[in-house]
C-alpha cells in the first residue's frame, strides 16, 4: 500500500463533513445491532418487546446501509485521503471490521425470526460475511504490525477489532446452525469453521491483551477521548463465550450425530464437545468480567481526575466503543441463563440490558446533537460557515 501524503480538506461544510466521515461511524450500527439481538432473546419478555427488537433491527439495517453508501462516496471522491488514513491511522483500519460485525448481528436477528423459512439464504449470507471476517482477521493485523508499525507503547484496544470480527462470525455461525432449517451436511462445515475462528480469534486476543495490559505499567494516564476503548477489552471475551455456547448447543442438537463420519463428527463425540464448549465459554466469560469491571473503573477514574472533572467531559464518537462490548458481555449472560436455567444470570443480564439501553439512548441523543451542530463531523463552526484554513482535519479515533 503506497502513500503519497494527505491532501488539505475541502472548504465547503458538506464536502468537509464527508471528508471526515471515517470508518469509526460503523461502530454505531455495530452497537445498535447487538441490542436488537439481546432484546429479542431476553428471558423476561413483555408484550411488544419482540416488536421493539425488530424495530431496532430495521434501524440497524438502515444505519449500516446509509453509512456504507457515505463511506463509499467518500472513498470515490477522496481516494488519496482514505488511502492515507488507512495507511497511518490504526483506528481507521480497525473500524472497517465493524461492517462485518454489524452484519453478523443483522443475520442473527434474521435467523431468530425467519430461520424456518429463509434458513438457507441466511446461511449463504453468513458464509459471505465469514469470508470478510477471516480476511479482516488475517490482513488488518498485518497492516497494523508491518505497515503502520505502532510499537507496543502505542498499541490501542481498537487493534482487537479484527479478532472480534472473527469471534462474532463464529457466534453467528453457532446461532444460525442451531436455529436455521438446514441439513446437517450444511451445518457441520459451518460449525467447524466457527470453531476454527474461535481458536484463531481467542488466542490472538489473549496475546494482544497481554501486550496492552503490559503497557499500563509504563504509560501515563489515559486521555478522556481514548479511555472508552478500554471497554473493547471485554468484547472478545463475551463474544467468544457466546460462540462457544451456541456452537455447543448446535453440536448437542444432533448435527454431529446426523452427519456421523470419521472419529470426531459422531454422536459419541457430541456430548463431550458440547460440555467442553459450555465449560470453556464460562471460563472465558469470567475473564471478560475482569475487563468489564476494569473498564468501568478506568473510565470513571479518568473522567473524574481530568482537569475540571466530569463537567469537562466532551462527547466524541469514541464513546460508542462502550456499547457493543457491553452488549456481547450481556448476551453471554443471557445465554448462560438459558442453558443453566439460572435465575441469577437472568436477573443479572436484565440489569445489564437496562443499563445498556439507557446508555445507548443517551449516546444516540448526543450523536444526533453532534450531527446537527456538525461537531462529530469535524465542523467546529457549524454547517453554514466555509472552512478556508486548508489544514488537514484530524479524525477522532474509536
Amino acid at each position: 500500500m503506497t502513500d503519497q501524503g494527505d491532501l488539505p480538506p475541502p472548504a465547503g461544510p458538506l464536502s468537509r463533513a464527508l471528508w471526515n466521515f471515517a470508518s469509526v461511524w460503523f461502530i454505531v450500527p455495530q452497537g445498535t445491532g447487538i441490542i436488537a439481538v439481546i432484546l429479542y432473546r431476553l428471558k423476561y419478555q413483555f408484550n411488544g418487546l419482540t416488536t421493539l427488537a425488530t424495530i431496532v433491527w430495521v434501524y440497524t439495517i438502515v444505519q449500516l446501509g446509509l453509512f456504507l453508501i457515505l463511506y463509499l462516496i467518500r472513498t470515490f471522491l477522496h481516494p488519496r485521503h482514505v488511502l492515507h488514513q488507512l495507511r497511518k491511522n490504526s483506528a481507521e483500519t480497525s473500524c472497517l471490521c465493524c461492517i462485518s460485525i454489524a452484519f453478523t448481528s443483522i443475520l442473527e436477528m434474521a435467523v431468530l425470526q425467519y430461520g424456518d423459512t429463509a434458513g438457507l439464504a441466511i446461511y449463504i449470507m453468513w458464509w459471505v460475511n465469514t469470508g470478510m471476517a477471516i480476511v479482516a482477521c488475517m490482513v488488518i493485523p498485518f497492516i497494523h504490525l508491518k505497515m503502520q508499525q505502532p510499537g507496543t507503547r502505542h498499541m490501542q484496544a481498537d487493534m482487537l477489532m479484527p479478532f472480534l470480527a472473527a469471534l462474532t462470525s463464529a457466534a453467528g455461525g453457532g446461532v444460525i446452525c442451531r436455529l436455521a432449517r438446514i441439513s446437517p451436511r450444511l451445518q457441520v462445515p459451518g460449525i467447524i469453521i466457527s470453531y476454527l475462528e474461535v481458536g484463531a480469534g481467542l488466542a490472538l486476543v489473549a496475546a494482544f491483551e497481554t501486550i496492552i495490559l503490559y503497557q499500563y505499567f509504563g504509560r501515563p494516564s489515559e486521555s478522556p477521548d481514548t479511555v472508552y476503548q478500554d471497554m473493547i477489552m471485554c468484547g472478545p471475551c463475551g463474544q467468544a463465550s457466546v460462540a462457544l455456547q451456541s456452537l455447543g448447543e448446535a453440536v448437542h442438537a444432533g448435527s454431529f450425530a446426523a452427519y456421523d463420519r470419521g472419529q470426531l463428527l459422531t454422536a459419541e463425540a457430541a456430548g463431550p464437545f458440547a460440555f467442553i464448549s459450555h465449560f470453556t465459554g464460562l471460563l472465558v466469560w469470567g475473564y471478560g468480567v475482569f475487563w468489564w469491571f476494569f473498564a468501568i473503573l478506568t473510565i470513571c477514574y479518568t473522567l473524574h481526575t481530568q482537569p475540571g472533572g466530569w463537567k469537562q467531559s466532551r462527547f466524541t464518537m469514541a464513546v460508542w466503543s462502550v456499547v457493543f462490548p457491553w452488549g456481547t458481555f450481556t448476551n453471554a449472560a443471557v445465554e448462560f441463563g438459558r442453558i443453566m436455567d439460572s435465575p441469577a444470570f437472568d436477573v443479572f443480564s436484565t440489569a445489564l440490558l437496562l443499563l445498556l439501553v439507557l446508555m445507548w439512548i443517551i449516546i444516540q441523543i448526543f450523536t444526533l446533537k453532534g450531527i446537527v451542530t456538525g461537531r462529530v463531523l469535524g465542523l467546529d463552526h457549524g454547517w453554514r460557515k466555509r472552512y478556508d484554513d486548508r489544514r488537514p482535519a484530524v479524525n477522532k479515533e474509536a
